[in-house]
């Protein structure tokens, strides 16, 4: 009768978690897409560092490279099998494509930018919830380790790091970025410190890059650390703290980060305050910044500058340049104007059907069961929707989202399947391993 219930019980678990979730990945698989969201945080470093060394590359090397990773990210979640978990990644990636496709025959230009974006949100999202959190842990250290040690010897001599990854050849034959002829220093014309632009007054000089090797991902890094260390502060080892608060503050400090320093005063109230709130509060979040943006419209439109009145005047005219076509489903021909504004961008490349299906999955994917995931989901949202008031492409950028997307598909496990694995696992596993019986010299002579 014990036996029969044991069975019973087991059989119906493992029935109810094959619709939840697909199977984990085993330590090797595991161990392999460690290296993939790794090769995604590094492999722009790994290009320009052969670029420096006289390698011809283009942006069609740099293309290969991403479609490599997002088709490994989604063959190694495949071979696990689909759950109803995949369901909104795949969703909102087909929606996009369909937009993409619509767009593209609308306005007789093939944009597939968009795909792209949401493609690597999609992949990684699937892979991390295969992941061992453990995993994601490891990821998070080694990809902190090698920025914060690339980021001090970048302080330290920067002729030397120049030098070494070229950062300004490197996007100038990767994304066509021009080199100022007036800038021999060999870093990326964004680092350029201006006067009048925001500093907290302690580095002087170039805007640091590490190994992101511009000035935009390295403030997006900083900030993905914080919604890591919001979610997972409890679980981390005193090593694991301090080499992310580490590697936050200089990067804040010698960015000149806006967002960053922002982030990091609402990310520790943030800590306390999250898991009070509600979910559905984040639906809110875009369309109050758009109602505010509006409702300053006589301000703002003629507001110029690299600050945040000057990018929310760039929203605001921007905004007002769309049409209702536009607005269906996005202009590819608009795009390239919207990158200082992130709503526009969004409207532009995904029109607002593709932009509330952005929003639904930011509020509805990941999940709000327990204090850590609140936490994670919540900074996630605050992250990107505060960030799309002042840029629209960093948060696409899979130096970062590579991090991002598996961390938050990783915790967004249930906890009570988690559970209910856990207990299958005990179940299944004898309690006690019985040894064979050692047969003794008496014994045997007994026998005869």
């Amino acid at each position: 009768m014990v036996m029969a219930g044991r069975r019973s019980y087991s059989g119906v678990s493992a029935q109810n978690l094959s619709t939840e979730s697909s199977r984990l990945l085993s330590v090797r698989g595991n161990y392999a897409a460690l290296s993939l969201i790794l090769v995604g945080v590094l492999y722009n470093a790994v290009l320009a560092i052969l670029v420096a060394r006289g390698l011809q590359l283009g942006y069609s090397s740099v293309a290969a490279v991403e479609v490599l990773i997002t088709l490994s990210c989604l063959a190694m979640s495949v071979s696990t099998g689909l759950s109803s978990r995949d369901i909104m990644p795949i969703s909102l990636l087909w929606l996009i494509f369909a937009l993409a496709l619509i767009s593209s025959i609308s306005f007789d230009k093939i944009y597939i930018g968009s795909i792209r974006n949401f493609a690597l949100i999609a992949v990684f999202a699937m892979l991390g919830q295969r992941m061992d959190i453990k995993f994601i842990r490891k990821a998070f250290f080694i990809a902190s380790a090698i920025t914060l040690a690339v980021l001090v010897w970048e302080i330290a001599s920067v002729e030397s790091y120049a030098s070494f990854f070229s950062p300004a050849r490197y996007y100038e034959l990767t994304r066509g970025t021009a080199v100022s002829e007036f800038d021999d220093s060999g870093l990326s014309v964004g680092t350029i410190a201006f006067e009048g632009r925001f500093s907290l007054g302690i580095f002087s000089g170039r805007r640091t890059s590490s190994i992101f090797l511009e000035q935009v991902s390295i403030n997006s890094y900083a900030i993905v650390c914080m919604a890591f260390l919001s979610g997972m502060w409890g679980s981390l080892t005193k090593k694991e703290r301090f080499l992310q608060i580490s590697t936050i503050l200089l990067i804040i400090a010698s960015n000149n980060a806006r967002m960053g320093a922002l982030m990091c005063l609402v990310m520790p109230v943030g800590y306390f305050i999250f898991p009070w709130l509600n979910r559905n509060l984040i639906l809110a979040i875009p369309f109050l910044i758009l109602g505010l943006i509006f409702s300053l419209g006589s301000h703002l439109q003629n507001a110029v500058g690299d600050d945040l009145t000057g990018r929310l005047g760039v929203t605001y005219r921007l905004l007002n340049r769309l049409n209702l076509a536009d607005l269906f489903a996005g202009n590819p021909l608009f795009v390239e104007k919207t990158f200082d504004s992130g709503y526009a961008f969004i409207i532009a490349s995904i029109g607002l059907f593709g932009g509330f299906a952005y929003l639904l999955f930011l509020v509805y994917y990941p999940r709000h069961e327990n204090n850590e995931q609140t936490r994670a989901s919540w900074s996630l949202a605050v992250y990107i929707l505060a960030w799309l008031t002042v840029g629209g492409t960093a948060t696409f950028s899979i130096k970062t989202a590579a991090l991002l997307w598996s961390f938050i598909g990783c915790l967004s496990r249930s906890t009570g399947e988690l559970q209910i694995k856990e207990r299958n696992r005990l179940i299944e596993r004898p309690l006690v391993r019985r040894r064979p019986p050692i047969a003794s010299s008496h014994g045997l002579s007994g026998r005869r």
